[in-house]
């Protein structure tokens, strides 16, 4: 009875607690617009259920947004967010608020500290140290990798010529995997010809975990993740992942310092040093643990995104018929009937290609939405609210890229030539954010587009790609078709 009595006594303190700290963060947002909530949890039914559902309850967000000057606020529990889905207020966010959200915190048993999570002030340290290594001089170096990984995506893909729909993204991933893995640690992976090892098994089982935290609200405590099952599944698996990067680091740091004295530049006797290796010897001196959250997020964080633009690309050109024969003919234009891979002369040179990928990564945006910390008071000029610290602002990417305020009546349509510089020259520069916006945008954002345009351009010099639709899609921390990423393709 005593336990049960200061069991109590807690509840209804912690209730005091909420209850007053809700009610001043709701008087001061009391302007922005609230979907019906529950008492204790808010809105965080609005993300129970399967993912297609969850993403058309984020749909209904911001169409509410939308009707009321672009914000709508959201009570997950004790934690109240905004949800902004306009151009003007995404940018003061990102602009202001470098921290990321709480919610990120589910993969810092994975990635650590590592770039992509890292609190701001050790990012801020670590980024300045990473740029150079993300140098658009730099990552040019890794073309011929590049070039011979998508020559093996071409023959792989010939099993599937003629015949009738499939799911090119596990052939693409595949790819991505291979360029990943050689350009950041010189390991020759050859997931292409060997896609089933227990590290990409391990990858695979952590990832699956990981989007069951993001997206059932029973899962998200600590404390009750921690009795189920997915615990101690998810422990054992990123232990072998780390196992595998630690021993790559202790490997390369063993023969940089062997070497180091031999070799003084980028391409030292021909060969061309990995992301790792550029990080070694520089002002900050990572640790072998930082070195592992490093490489664990460019390979991790980095190559599903890069792999789901490819995927989504190729199925709108299959869609859309004239589209892909004005890709083709620039590439007859660029590199005639040659099998060679793309050189960076050849990708400047792609301009279509380019705004092609663009409104594939605009219409599908696999990074749906961008969590941050309000830490500091800031004001929205759009929605004409301040927001106080100690709130979450979700910035609805996925949103702002379809709005008709942004993007006129055709925001649903394909037309790759609203890129176009006399077309994009009075635009807002955050209504089309693929990459994030402000100074935590994406470090290898140029690294991730000559990947795609590199890849595209071998596919499409050797396949005619057709394709129905894109169909309905989910939400699994990134964006999904429900039915895959189905084409067809034949041998030109």
């Amino acid at each position: 009875m005593i336990i049960l009595a200061i069991a109590a006594l807690v509840l209804c303190c912690y209730w005091a607690h909420w209850t007053a700290s809700s009610w001043k963060l709701d008087k001061l947002t009391a302007k922005l617009p609230v979907p019906p909530g529950l008492p204790i949890i808010g809105n965080a039914m609005l993300f129970i259920g399967n993912t297609e559902n969850i993403l058309k309850n984020l749909e209904n967000i911001a169409s509410l947004a939308m009707r009321h000057e672009g914000a709508v606020k959201l009570w997950l529990g004790p934690k109240l967010y905004i949800a902004i889905g306009n151009a003007e207020d995404a940018q003061v966010v990102l602009e202001n608020c470098l921290e990321k959200d709480s919610v990120y915190r589910f993969l810092r048993p994975w990635l650590g500290q590592g770039l992509f999570i890292a609190p701001l002030g050790l990012w801020k340290i670590h980024r300045r140290e990473l740029l150079p290594v993300f140098h658009n001089k730099a990552v040019e170096e890794y073309l011929p990798i590049i070039s011979e990984q998508a020559d093996v995506l071409v023959k792989n893909l010939a099993e599937q010529s003629g015949k009738g729909e499939f799911d090119v993204l596990r052939y693409i991933t595949a790819c991505t995997l291979d360029i990943v893995f050689e350009t950041s640690m010189g390991e020759r992976m050859d997931v292409q010809h060997s896609p089933d090892t227990p590290y990409l098994r391990a990858r695979h089982t952590v990832m699956t975990i990981l989007n069951k935290r993001f997206f059932k609200v029973w899962l998200q405590p600590d404390l009750l993740f921690n009795l189920t099952p997915y615990a101690k599944q998810q422990k054992e698996n990123i232990e072998l992942t780390h196992k595998f990067t630690d021993d790559v680091v202790k490997n390369r740091r063993l023969q940089y310092e062997t070497n180091q004295n031999k070799e003084t530049n980028q391409q030292s006797g021909g060969r061309i040093k990995t992301v790792l290796e550029m990080l070694f010897g520089r002002e900050v001196d990572f640790t072998d643990e930082q070195l592992r959250e490093h490489i664990d997020s460019i390979t991790i964080a980095g190559n599903d995104t890069t792999a789901l633009v490819i995927a989504y690309t190729l199925i709108l050109l299959g869609i859309h018929q004239d589209a892909q024969e004005k890709v083709f003919q620039e590439q007859q234009c660029i590199i005639q009937n040659s099998k060679r891979g793309a050189t960076k002369e050849d990708l400047l040179c792609m301009n279509y290609l380019e705004r092609v990928i663009k409104e594939s990564m605009r219409l599908y945006t696999v990074v749906p939405i961008i969590a941050r910390k309000v830490d500091k008071e800031i004001y929205l000029p759009h929605s004409k609210v301040t927001l106080p610290a100690g709130v979450g602002a979700v910035v609805g990417s996925f949103a702002i890229h379809r709005s008709v305020n942004e993007w006129g009546d055709n925001a649903n349509e394909f037309d790759p030539d609203r890129f176009l510089p006399e077309r994009s020259v009075d635009r807002h520069p955050a209504a089309f954010i693929p990459f994030s916006y402000g100074s935590r945008n994406c470090i290898g954002r140029y690294f991730g587009m000559i990947i795609i345009k590199s890849i595209i351009s071998s596919i499409i010099r050797t396949y005619k790609i057709e394709a129905n639709e894109v169909g309905p899609l989910k939400v699994e921390v990134l964006l999904f078709p429900i039915k895959g990423h189905q084409i067809k393709i034949t041998k030109r």
